[in-house]
């Protein structure tokens, strides 16, 4: 009899024990505590929403200003141009080499956001080409550089000083031993610089320029390498690299992936 009350003493002392433990601590639980988990819940829930609209909003540009599959050559850099324009939102805009993939995506993308754009050239025949743009639009101007030495030294005095910092630098101009000079030059100068050709930088001589940009992403997904370099603001930089590599693998033709990617 004892042993049977002892027995039943033992397990309401552990029921007992195990309500205070489990229980009360649910009642006793700080309501600070549960205002900042649903907070927490709250602000993830918001960003998976933003994630879902920056994504949608992505594609959709992608569909409106360039054509599909991506060029895998000469424009290889025009969703990157579309990406630092998608971020950056406001701003200066400088392109260095003129062309079809760029000179009308930067024309209408500058017209769209308000946003200055000078598009300079050493053929006079782009000029020509693009001169339709600047009819009745200040807010677009096309320049002519003309080239005499073999290193390209007039695009250093063409006074291209519309702006202290440029928002955007594209560079893709000739000579093509030019580019270093000008990739030194605008890295104190510039919010962003996209530079083409990149799978080439040994022949363009872009490793010192490189140098002086702290946050760097290079778009492979291309034949044709395009970087976006910043030397002040990762942000941007890995605002591009997100928006680029969660781009959908069927708007490129002849995907080229790095092996190291």
């Amino acid at each position: 009899m004892k042993i049977h009350l002892l027995i039943a003493i033992g397990i309401i002392s552990l029921l007992v024990i195990f309500y205070f433990i489990f229980f009360s601590n649910k009642v006793n639980e700080n309501p600070i505590t549960k205002i900042e988990s649903k907070i927490a819940k709250i602000e993830r829930q918001l960003e998976i929403f933003e994630e879902e609209r920056i994504s949608k909003e992505w594609n959709q540009m992608i569909r409106k200003y360039l054509t599909l599959p991506l060029d895998n050559g000469y424009g290889s850099h025009a969703i990157v141009l579309l990406a630092a324009l998608y971020v950056s939102k406001s701003g200066p805009i400088l392109e260095l080499g003129m062309g079809t993939a760029s000179t009308p995506l930067l024309h209408r993308l500058a017209y769209e956001q308000k946003r200055f754009l000078l598009s300079a050239d050493s053929d006079q025949r782009w000029i020509n080409y693009f001169s339709s743009f600047t009819e009745n639009n200040t807010l677009h101007q096309l320049k002519y550089i003309e080239i005499k030495s073999e290193m390209g030294i007039e695009w250093a005095s063409a006074n291209l000083a519309y702006y202290k910092n440029w928002t955007v630098v594209f560079i893709d101009h000739r000579p093509g031993s030019r580019r270093q000079f000008d990739l030194m030059g605008y890295s104190h100068r510039s919010d962003i610089v996209v530079l083409h050709d990149t799978e080439q930088s040994s022949l363009y001589q872009y490793s010192q320029g490189l140098l002086l940009y702290r946050y760097q992403y290079r778009f492979t997904k291309l034949k044709t390498y395009t970087d976006a370099l910043s030397r002040k603001n990762e942000t941007l930089i890995k605002m591009i690299r997100h928006l680029l590599e969660s781009t959908p693998d069927y708007y490129f033709s002849n995907i080229t992936l790095n092996e190291n990617v």
